[in-house]
């Protein structure tokens, strides 16, 4: 079984391809856009994430890059559209997408694809990316590197997203674990902690920065963190 997002805003095709999914015993979940898509991650898991690449709001070629650069090659991502240029498919293919399906989709031919590449990810070296905070010694365990001194505030907002439900959290509750009200604190310096937080944690193997910015929404830790206790 497979955990995967269907991104696609026809309804009836949306509805179609996740019960099909379903049927075909993988754990499928549909979503409209890329809002819908952020919610569902919040939540949820993928191992591979289909997107339509003719959404509104924003191209499934903008939401594979996102993707990409949150979870790095940890996820496959399939393009699935009804356009069928060489410069769709080349735009799709540099935005981080492994593969392209042409509408109307050949459901054998899709269960193929995930068949393959859940093999494939399932065959990538099983290291451990778990970062471990350690409170007694104000410091950050990146897997395999040298620890990074923290200062208290640094501290106490690593806390806050290691304990919430998904290491994501938002912007409230991180002033409230600083021992501020949300009401009359300036978010721009809370903006401005996190900032150098980021500065200091070394890039993913593919460049990104494991502390990302949720819009409009808050922050998450998007590697393993635990804490020492």
């Amino acid at each position: 079984m497979t955990r995967i997002i269907v991104v696609e805003d026809d309804i009836g095709q949306l509805e179609e391809l996740v019960s099909f999914l379903k049927f075909s015993k993988h754990e499928a979940r549909g979503v409209v856009d890329g809002i819908e898509l952020e919610n569902c991650l919040s939540e949820f898991s993928p191992e591979i994430v289909l997107l339509d690449y003719c959404l509104p709001g924003e191209t499934g070629a903008t939401l594979a890059e996102r993707l990409r650069e949150r979870f790095g090659t940890s996820i496959g991502i399939v393009m699935v559209t009804a356009l069928n240029r060489g410069s769709d498919r080349i735009e799709c293919r540099l935005a981080g997408a492994d593969n392209y399906l042409v509408k109307p989709i050949n459901f054998f031919e899709l269960l193929a694809l995930i068949d393959n590449m859940s093999h494939r990810l399932n065959s990538l070296p099983n290291m451990d990316q778990t970062w471990k905070l350690l409170p007694t010694r104000s410091e950050l365990m990146p897997p395999q590197l040298p620890a990074i001194t923290l200062t208290n505030w640094e501290l106490l907002l690593l806390q806050t997203m290691a304990d919430a439900d998904n290491q994501q959290a938002d912007r409230d509750t991180l002033i409230k674990a600083l021992g501020k009200d949300p009401s009359h604190y300036d978010p721009r310096a809370l903006e401005t902690s996190m900032s150098r937080l980021r500065r200091k944690l070394p890039s993913l193997e593919n460049g990104s920065n494991p502390l990302q910015t949720l819009r409009g929404v808050g922050y998450k830790f998007i590697r393993p963190l635990v804490v020492a206790r």
